[in-house]
């Protein structure tokens, strides 16, 4: 049965499937979850209780993936959105600063970014061929700095940084927040929030869910300190106090980041994929498929191909990246035949989850190979 338990997952046996890192293969149960959900959708208001439920129960599951308390974790609409709530809710100041890599994706730094109108000041620490360490980091952070935020796998070049509580002990000596985007970490890698304030995961990629929810951490210790830049009837504690029209009280812990009715057939849906992957867990997937990522960059620097993934053990994920000029066109080439990768910006990306085989590497390599001899005929 392998990784994938016995389930099949159509796309990934009808071609060579390395594009999670874009869109996640759906669980193959979260069919049957929509189909609940509508079930439940059908009984009118009573079946609130049951998508309540549902929604509890996937917090619960997500906080266990993260090794947190559920209360401390929350379903909001994206990652690109709980990033802006944790940048709306803060007391900026102007002169200070927000500190980030160049291996960061765009939500990541424009949410910062908009800032600027505020005095918020970006300090951008370059990477080394993918690579950064705790010592570039710490010479980036001031006593100015109140925010860095990372991401525990890149996007880019899918370097994965492990030094993560070290990094929130230089971020917390200054008094500044630990942010960490997981989407390309979370049901893939190990990921903890030992440390962390503030994280945020999108679930339709390793999650293998549907579009629509993102799981949101935040630290009891930040919650405390943040103002909500967005408040409903969703994030309070009692709506119809007699009071309402003079104050309100928000809900306790990250509960108190949804603003409104949650996006339930999503939630169901992820609700499905967490059971699946926790089943399996993440450590598991991780250390299963590392021959197969290995194998990967092997193959790539065997065609002579200039890597973007650095090639320390250290750093690897799920993810293996190559530069090149004419990355839509050899993208555009592999999936006429079978090959579904990312392509795009001057690289092309190829990225490995529990339903792939290393027969789905060959192939990858082997139709690789003739597009670039092809190329250079």
């Amino acid at each position: 049965m392998g990784l994938t338990g016995g389930y099949v997952f159509p796309q990934a046996e009808a071609v060579a499937y390395l594009d999670t890192a874009a869109e996640g293969l759906p669980f193959p149960g979260c069919e049957e979850a929509l189909a609940c959900y509508c079930r439940d959708k059908s009984l009118g208001t009573p079946g609130r209780a049951r998508m309540q439920e549902t929604e509890d129960e996937a917090r619960a599951l997500a906080a266990s993936l993260l090794g947190a308390e559920p209360q401390n974790v929350a379903l909001v609409a994206s990652a690109s959105e709980g990033l802006n709530l944790l940048a709306n809710s803060l007391p900026w100041q102007s002169g200070d600063e927000v500190v980030l890599t160049d291996l960061e994706f765009p939500s990541n730094v424009l949410a910062w970014l908009r800032l600027r109108d505020r005095g918020v000041h970006l300090r951008l620490v370059e990477t080394k061929r993918g690579t950064v360490s705790p010592a570039e980091f710490a010479q980036a952070i001031t006593p100015h700095t109140r925010m860095v935020t990372v991401s525990q796998v890149s996007y880019k070049s899918g370097t994965q940084i492990r030094f993560l509580p070290a990094l929130a002990e230089l971020a917390h000596r200054v008094g500044a927040c630990l942010c960490v985007d997981a989407t390309q970490a979370l049901g893939r890698v190990p990921v903890s929030v030992d440390g962390v304030n503030y994280l945020v995961a999108s679930s339709y990629k390793w999650l293998l869910a549907h579009h629509g929810v993102a799981v949101v951490y935040i630290s009891p210790a930040l919650r405390d300190r943040l103002a909500p830049g967005a408040v409903g009837w969703y994030s309070v504690h009692d709506i119809f106090t007699p009071d309402r029209f003079t104050r309100f009280e928000l809900r306790p812990g990250a509960e108190a980041l949804v603003c409104g009715m949650p996006n339930f057939p999503s939630i169901y849906s992820l609700r499905a994929s967490l059971r699946y992957l926790l089943e399996i867990g993440p450590a598991r997937i991780d250390a299963a498929l590392a021959p197969l990522v290995r194998k990967l960059r092997e193959g790539l620097c065997a065609l002579g191909l200039e890597l973007l993934t650095p090639a320390a053990p250290e750093f690897a994920s799920g993810i293996v990246s190559f530069e090149h000029p004419a990355s839509e066109e050899i993208g555009a080439a592999l999936a006429a035949q079978g090959v579904v990768v990312w392509a795009g910006d001057g690289r092309v990306r190829a990225s490995v989850h529990l339903y792939n085989r290393e027969s789905d590497i060959d192939r990858y390599l082997t139709v690789l190979a003739s597009i670039l001899e092809s190329r250079r005929a």
